[in-house]
């Protein structure tokens, strides 16, 4: 199989069926390390070749987006030969990615004892919305449903208004960390051990452990934690407030050293100083009464004149950007938090970049997402297909390039 340069994943290889987001991102990433990751489509592509035409029709803008660093090949999984393709596949992988369900799996004599026995090195990768036994794992999962069982809907949205999604699918981007971190682990432990393992991810157990600083303290106490808009059901002052220009901006006082920073700006419009706000538990006993008075003042002047003096006196602060705003805040270009991949047809795209860097290490996205089947003969040539027997396989329907 081929590999990237001198890279911290380089000679290993990722057989990758998995679709949509989170399985594509998770070997993405993956691939930016240096793994050969190989892509494999049905005929009719990854759905999500379709949910819009940024760059034509099947040439997604999201696919772009969630598919970078990899090959591609197509592998028609009902035809006759396409298990004997895909163990071949398997037999020389490393890792193995997979987001069906576990009936399907089973069915399709794809699941990790089925694949483990051909492999025993094999580090085999599942990828659910909400886990592969209990109540759910047969169901049909999408980030949305993981949003709304974990609770992160419930807890996200304005004082008093309904359940809101986060803007971005973080329940598909949290899995895809947790496979990079669960694969990278694994490979370490198969140094250790010579043998591959079963990683099992969800959707919703990721966006669970996101509330590692909410389950707790509500385990304590029991009161429920209910929505604050922008802000922090356990902070105050931590949330938007609106400036003199119909202007969000953030205000956010962690801890009671960054209220004391606050406090010598407050001091010539109000005193706020004392026994009422001096803990951040009195601020956020008295939420209501606080911020209705903070945001009195802070209407009073334009953001950019507060966001001056907050910085200025250490109080974590910050403009609210949308989308355009965040891709040219001087900030980002300095991490090079994105990063632009030429494609031979379509030109330069914006992507993010990795966001793990390495000091001495060139990591990043290594090409621009594949075209459907676009390395298929390479692929199969490398597991010891002939050229007579590509062109079969292509002719009956197994693969097409």
């Amino acid at each position: 199989m081929n590999s990237g340069t001198d890279l911290p994943l380089s000679g290993v290889c990722v057989v990758d069926l998995s679709q949509v987001a989170a399985g594509p991102y998770a070997t993405s990433l993956l691939g930016d390390f240096g793994a050969d990751v190989i892509k494999v489509e049905p005929p009719e592509g990854d759905t999500m070749r379709y949910v819009d035409e940024g760059f034509g029709r099947g040439q997604s803008g999201y696919f772009f987006g969630v598919n970078r660093s990899k090959r591609a090949m197509v592998l028609d999984l009902k035809a006759t030969e396409s298990y004997e393709v895909l163990t071949r596949l398997v037999a020389q992988a490393d890792v193995f990615v997979v987001a069906f369900r576990p009936e399907a799996l089973e069915r399709m004599r794809i699941d990790y004892q089925s694949l483990s026995a051909i492999n025993p090195r094999l580090i085999y990768v599942s990828i659910t919305a909400f886990g592969e036994s209990g109540p759910r794992a047969h169901q049909p999962g999408m980030d949305i449903l993981a949003q709304a069982l974990s609770g992160m809907m419930g807890v996200t949205g304005e004082v008093g208004g309904g359940p809101v999604k986060v803007g971005a699918p973080v329940g598909d981007f949290i899995a895809s960390f947790l496979v990079g971190f669960g694969v990278s682990a694994a490979l370490r432990m198969r140094d250790r051990t010579g043998l591959g393992d079963h990683i099992s991810v969800n959707l919703l157990d990721g966006l669970v452990s996101a509330f590692a600083n909410i389950i707790t303290p509500f385990d304590v106490t029991r009161k429920p934690v209910v929505r604050q808009g922008g802000g922090h059901p356990q902070l105050v002052p931590y949330q938007p407030f609106l400036d003199s220009e119909g202007k969000y901006f953030i205000l956010a006082c962690m801890n009671d050293k960054f209220w004391e920073r606050l406090l010598p700006i407050l001091d010539e419009y109000e005193d706020f100083r004392g026994e009422r706000y001096l803990t951040n538990t009195d601020r956020v006993n008295r939420r209501e009464e606080l911020c209705a008075r903070l945001q009195e003042i802070l209407r009073k002047r334009p953001a950019e004149y507060w966001l001056e003096r907050l910085e200025a006196a250490g109080v974590p602060c910050s403009p609210i950007h949308d989308l355009p705003d965040m891709l040219n805040d001087p900030q980002v270009a300095a991490n090079q938090s994105v990063t632009r991949l030429e494609h031979p047809v379509h030109g330069s795209y914006l992507i993010p970049n990795n966001p793990i860097r390495f000091e001495r290490t060139p990591v990043g996205p290594r090409g621009y997402a594949p075209g459907l089947g676009q390395h298929t003969a390479e692929i199969l040539a490398e597991v010891g297909y002939s050229a007579h027997d590509i062109d079969r396989l292509r002719a009956e329907g197994t693969v097409n390039s």
